[in-house]
């Protein structure tokens, strides 16, 4: 996921495991005392996502995420304590979401990259060819090649890759993957899955034994190579 953050939080822990966890997950990230500061710094590049402390701003909760929408036209993701900030004004002024302060860590990057995620939709990022390292998926021609290689799926197959695809380098869970390419069928067990799973691995890996483009995460689902 190519993407850049703000985080315009006071210096402490949360704002460092915070930009720790984003840039992990290969997202560029710039770190401001503030929104006043942010919005004065020069030579910076625009951020998809503005995360912005709304507790001790430069003005009312619903000015600052205007301001900072309108400066850096990011999506806005304000953080305040709810007795001190009212999330409806928050929303109303054009956050995309509102964030309680005693939010750990782990829950606002996970908060975060789901915002990144439909801006990236919503920009038609996801346009008919998904690329995942030496995998291409073509969309609209139902084709795929692995490292120039035309490989033949089946429908189902070629469903199953594009969502590992789509989110590449991400854990994808068994159980969205069931819901996303098999629907609401309560008959297709995760056995299903395993066995279609199988299936590509062996149209696409180099040593199917030994798979390096889709990783088995074990009790929990799969993820496949960025």
């Amino acid at each position: 996921m190519s993407a850049r953050v703000w985080l315009m939080m006071a210096p402490g822990d949360t704002r460092e495991r915070t930009a720790r966890g984003l840039e992990d997950r290969r997202i560029a990230v710039d770190v401001f005392a503030d929104s006043k500061a942010a919005l004065a710094a020069e030579n910076v590049t625009r951020p998809d996502v503005a995360v912005v402390e709304l507790d001790h701003g430069d003005g009312s909760a619903a000015e600052i995420c205007r301001r900072v929408h309108a400066t850096t036209g990011a999506a806005v993701i304000g953080l305040g304590h709810p007795a001190r900030v009212s999330a409806v004004e928050v929303v109303r002024a054009g956050a995309d979401d509102f964030v309680p302060s005693m939010i750990g860590p782990d829950e606002l990057v996970a908060r975060v990259r789901a915002l990144l995620r439909r801006i990236i939709e919503y920009r038609g990022v996801r346009s008919r060819v998904i690329r995942a390292g030496e995998v291409v998926v073509d969309r609209e021609r139902h084709a795929v090649s692995v490292c120039g290689r035309d490989v033949a799926l089946t429908p189902r197959e070629f469903d199953l890759l594009c969502e590992l695809a789509r989110g590449a380098g991400e854990l994808m869970r068994r159980e969205d993957l069931l819901a996303k390419v098999w629907g609401l069928d309560e008959s297709i067990s995760t056995r299903t899955l395993d066995v279609h799973i199988a299936r590509l691995r062996r149209k696409i890996e180099r040593d199917p034994s030994r798979p390096e483009l889709i990783v088995t995460v074990p009790r929990v689902g799969y993820r496949m190579a960025a």
